[in-house]
């Protein structure tokens, strides 16, 4: 199969599929690769991170968020790529979020200022063969 024929829609299908995936941002210009528990809300993907570093340089950055999975008729991997700009999530109690966030981000408590918000500005899959 070809990127080529996958819309933003496919791709988001496929992350929504994995919910665990790796941030790649630069972190005091040195590539930082942080694995991530993650989940969709409408088209952005939701995750936690904690550690004043780690939260700082994500926060108003451009981050990569890669994710993989497989097709279990073919055996064909792939991998998704989301690219783009971060900010804190703001407001997520309010949203009514709170407890689905927690089980689909595995955690027992998170804090506001360690949720952050990935808008995707470029989407792309990429196929492996396997054999």
């Amino acid at each position: 199969m070809d990127n080529d024929h996958f819309d933003d829609d496919q791709c988001l299908a496929l992350l929504g599929r994995a919910q665990l995936g790796r941030i790649a941002l630069s972190l005091r210009a040195l590539p930082v690769v942080v694995p991530v528990r993650y989940t969709l809300n409408d088209r952005d993907l939701l995750f936690a991170a904690s550690g004043d570093q780690l939260s700082k340089a994500l926060h108003e950055n451009i981050a990569a968020l890669q994710a993989d999975g497989f097709e279990e008729d073919s055996g064909k991997r792939w991998t998704v790529f989301a690219i783009g700009p971060v900010r804190r999530a703001e407001g997520f109690g309010d949203l009514g979020l709170a407890g689905s966030l927690l089980s689909a981000l595995n955690v027992a408590s998170l804090e506001e200022g360690d949720l952050f918000r990935l808008k995707p500005a470029i989407l792309s899959v990429r196929w492996i063969e396997t054999g």
